[in-house]
């Protein structure tokens, strides 16, 4: 079994339980490690009617168990996901996250721990490949971030059978969720069709040369930010005003670089929403011989060059 590293207890922390295995086991990992300042957090998505409901009370009867406190709270996932057309996942995770964020508030909390394990690494890193993602999209899920609350998955290295074998082994009881194979979810088509069909192509087990793949997509995609950071900073390419230099120092770096201080420019110090892939690759043609002098942003701006600057301009 690969072994399970956990942050020494600092203090109140949050546990995201929903009540299935994963988030049992890593509550009796974390309160046999001695958290024993564990606040556990369960929201009801409203989804599958009574037995959302019964999720609710199982968490009660944990938190009672353990002898820990808890936050349970309700939400409209499905009317979030219909009045800002997105889908079901999309609304559940920023349901999830949000409520995470305010308990973290309430409770002074400075770290919240999240059950994903290998697998769901693996099913991650897969989604955003299907979906066109770069070199970012492929580090999948993070065990830990920066800032706070910091979000922690120690369970990002173990595979999903070993917390099975986990939880057989201390005599865990955990709750079954009925939507977990149901084929209307995309993630569910992924880990029970998907996956399981490139093992028997491949004739191994695939979800640990992906979890792989996501570690080195982290150690690269870290490297490049390093040296754009490195650039940013040195060169002073960004002016007092927002603008950018964009000259020839600004134009030589390796283009892996140069688009991560683009992205660092407009997504980070000037927080434009929707710097996506496609527009990213407009903004680096500006930076060609030739290359357009105004492109087109998200929600009404426009991104301009002229004499060795760039600015946005607009809404």
């Amino acid at each position: 079994m690969n072994p399970v590293t956990l942050p020494a207890p600092a203090g109140p922390a949050l546990l995201a339980i929903s009540g299935g295995r994963d988030s049992v086991a890593l509550l009796h990992m974390l309160v046999t490690a001695g958290h024993h300042q564990l606040i556990l957090c369960h929201l009801n998505h409203g989804l599958r009617g009574r037995e959302s409901g019964q999720d609710a009370v199982f968490i009660r009867r944990l938190a009672r168990r353990y002898e820990l406190p808890c936050e349970i709270a309700k939400a409209d996932v499905a009317g979030m996901a219909k009045a800002q057309r997105i889908s079901l996942e999309m609304a559940g995770r920023n349901a999830r996250y949000d409520f995470l964020q305010r308990m973290a508030v309430k409770h002074e909390a400075a770290r919240i721990y999240l059950a994903h394990h290998a697998d769901d690494q693996a099913e991650t890193i897969l989604a955003n490949l299907c979906r066109g993602t770069g070199i970012g999209g492929l580090k999948g899920m993070l065990a830990e971030t920066s800032g706070g609350p910091v979000l922690c998955r120690p369970l990002l290295g173990m595979p999903r059978q070993e917390i099975e074998a986990y939880i057989e082994t201390h005599g865990l009881d955990y709750r079954e969720d009925s939507s977990n194979v149901s084929p209307a979810h995309r993630r569910n088509r992924l880990r029970h069709e998907v996956l399981p069909l490139l093992n028997q192509v491949y004739q191994r087990e695939v979800a640990p040369l992906i979890v792989r793949l996501g570690r080195q997509a982290a150690r690269d995609d870290g490297c490049l930010w390093e040296q754009a950071m490195e650039f940013v900073s040195a060169a002073g390419a960004i002016e007092s005003d927002g603008s950018l230099r964009a000259g020839q120092e600004l134009r030589s770096l390796h283009p892996a670089v140069l688009s991560r201080v683009l992205h660092h420019w407009l997504g980070y110090v000037l927080g434009l929403p929707g710097m996506d892939a496609v527009i990213m690759d407009a903004v680096l043609s500006m930076l060609h011989p030739g290359g357009p002098a105004k492109i087109n942003l998200p929600e009404n701006r426009h991104l301009r060059r002229k004499a060795g600057r760039m600015w946005v301009e607009g809404a």
